[in-house]
């Protein structure tokens, strides 16, 4: 009876010893896009990722150049997207060689059909420079006033359409941003800083966007038992 006893007892502390083998593991999961954006990307398995303006390259300001950086800079933040393919630029403007890609065209009927069955996709990020103004400005300001360095005063207007093409549901922010900054020397020898400025005063909209369609993974920790049983 005692033995008996005793080998329960032996059986009861193994088992305990198995349920307690729990290793804390940390890992990166994808987040979940904002709940005002799930609706128009509803069975979005395909998006691809257009940049457009009709503004002309003006001084040394190449545009076309900096609209190029930001529709790569999309498609890898669009990367964050779970089992989602992603199509950028280039490939959209080979593939349709005879489609002019604006902001009348990619709205059309016609268009938008071509998007769906020449290239298999469910979605466009159609994101527009409407307006660009750009100033020289004599002084820049300072925490303690003016000073006598000359600065760049950017007002730039973007429009960001998300358009899902299989309900031809459109959702959109634009609106007018400025920046500012103050002239570099090594502009009067070349320097891009034009450019720079530019793609930095387009890039804020375009994050918060960006943040809310394809968040970054969050980190998450879970409790597994690696006991074995």
């Amino acid at each position: 009876m005692i033995r008996a006893i005793a080998l329960a007892l032996l059986i009861g502390l193994a088992g305990c010893g198995s349920r307690g083998a729990f290793t804390r593991v940390e890992f990166r999961a994808p987040a979940q896009p904002d709940p005002a954006l799930r609706p128009f990307l509803a069975d979005v398995d395909h998006i691809g990722v257009v940049c457009a303006t009709n503004i002309e390259p003006f001084r040394e300001l190449d545009i076309e150049k900096v609209m190029a950086r930001l529709s790569n800079a999309v498609v890898r933040s669009l990367g964050n997207m779970p089992k989602t393919e992603v199509m950028n630029q280039d490939e959209i403007a080979y593939k349709l060689k005879d489609v002019r890609l604006d902001s009348t065209s990619v709205h059309q009927d016609s268009v938008q059909a071509i998007f769906r069955e020449q290239l298999e996709l469910d979605a466009l990020v159609f994101i527009e420079l409407r307006h660009l103004q750009a100033r020289m400005m004599p002084m820049s300001p300072t925490p303690y006033g003016m000073s006598s360095n000359p600065g760049i005063d950017l007002t730039i207007d973007l429009k960001v359409s998300l358009i899902n093409l299989n309900t031809n549901q459109v959702w959109q922010q634009g609106g007018t941003q400025r920046n500012y900054q103050p002239v570099q020397l090594q502009l009067f020898g070349g320097n891009k800083q034009g450019e720079r400025q530019l793609l930095m005063a387009l890039s804020r909209p375009l994050q918060r966007f960006l943040f809310r369609i394809a968040p970054p993974p969050k980190p998450q920790t879970r409790h597994f038992d690696l006991s074995g049983d």
